[in-house]
């Protein structure tokens, strides 16, 4: 049974269809009118579940033209709500020992030596994490 709408949407509703699709964000509608982020969100939901709205298309890893595979991101939470003490332990003594101030730095810096490890097998250079220098 398909259910059709016997009401008009209210006014609230319709400001923010038409702010979202001037491009605006749920937070940066939410701050030029002052309501609840709850109330802007749940707005755009229903408009794009209406097809009143566009649906939300997943963005590539990066805005740059270079990344072209879709990969959802994660968080930081999420590796740390999945390793155990010892590993969080771990983890956070290898941040301080590579003078990061961030997991997400360590990480970045992980990925930038593995990547140029990959790049360069034989080569004598590190990053600052490994503590090598170009030979």
């Amino acid at each position: 049974m398909e259910y059709t709408r016997t009401y008009e949407r209210s006014p609230d509703t319709i400001k923010i269809w038409e702010l979202s699709k001037k491009g605006l964000s749920a937070k940066e509608i939410s701050h030029q009118t002052g309501w609840k982020f709850a109330k802007v969100n749940s707005a755009l939901r229903r408009g794009r579940e209406s097809n009143e709205l566009p649906p939300v298309y997943k963005k590539p890893i990066s805005h740059a033209k270079h990344h072209k595979n879709y990969m959802r991101l994660g968080s930081v939470s999420y590796i740390l709500d999945n390793l155990n003490l010892d590993q969080v332990d771990w983890l956070a003594s290898e941040v301080k020992r590579c003078d990061c101030e961030t997991i997400a730095e360590m990480l970045l810096e992980y990925t930038r030596d593995a990547h140029a490890e990959h790049l360069q097998k034989k080569s004598k250079t590190k990053s600052r994490l490994w503590g090598w220098t170009k030979a």
